[in-house]
């Protein structure tokens, strides 16, 4: 049989005590970190991670798709993303498709704003649906207002229509022309 340790009872329970607080304070401070990471990991958009973006780094071949309740809303892609800043992100041959609304614009690219999530789509942009197509040189996306906007030419193209403006401002409800407004329309003789 073991032998006790030369000390009073007293003091052998003491040290078992001691340990056993030991072995509890660990436990409680695992369980505390383990908490704090479920809580960060849970948070989308709670914690921005710090990339260092020295010289002109980029990504190549870059999809984002975005979802809400399992439908995907729009999904943009472009051929390279080059990080200008921390900030600012100039995106080339760029694609952004709306499958609920049938619509696909195409242009030479845009820059994009990660703080304010604003988007400036320049370079011979075309957007079409199955009915018309937009051509425009310049569009703007202000996130905060859900609006898409331009102060350059706007040509809207159907089948049966040409419409044109020098201001476009657009939400998910209603597309308003502005400012030298011309339109033709065109019908068939039965």
């Amino acid at each position: 049989m073991a032998e006790l340790p030369s000390c009073s009872p007293l003091q052998y329970c003491t040290a078992m005590v001691n340990f056993h607080m030991k072995r509890i304070v660990f436990l409680l401070v695992f369980i505390c970190f383990f908490i704090v990471i479920v809580f960060f990991s849970e948070r989308e958009g709670f914690y921005k991670p710090k990339v260092n973006m020295d010289g002109n780094s980029y990504m190549d071949g870059v999809s984002i798709i975005q979802r809400k309740d399992g439908v995907v809303k729009w999904t943009l892609g472009s051929k390279k993303a080059i990080f200008l800043d921390d900030n600012n992100v100039k995106l080339v041959a760029l694609q952004i498709t709306f499958p609920e609304k049938g619509l696909t614009l195409n242009s030479d690219g845009g820059l994009y704003d990660i703080d304010k999530r604003n988007l400036k789509i320049d370079g011979h942009i075309n957007a079409s649906t199955a009915d018309y197509d937009i051509l425009t040189p310049t569009l703007y996306w202000d996130a905060s207002k859900n609006e898409l906007f331009s102060d350059q030419k706007v040509q809207i193209i159907g089948k049966k229509f040409y419409v044109e403006g020098d201001d476009l401002n657009s939400t998910n409800d209603k597309a308003t022309l502005n400012k030298n407004v011309k339109a033709i329309f065109y019908y068939e003789k039965k």
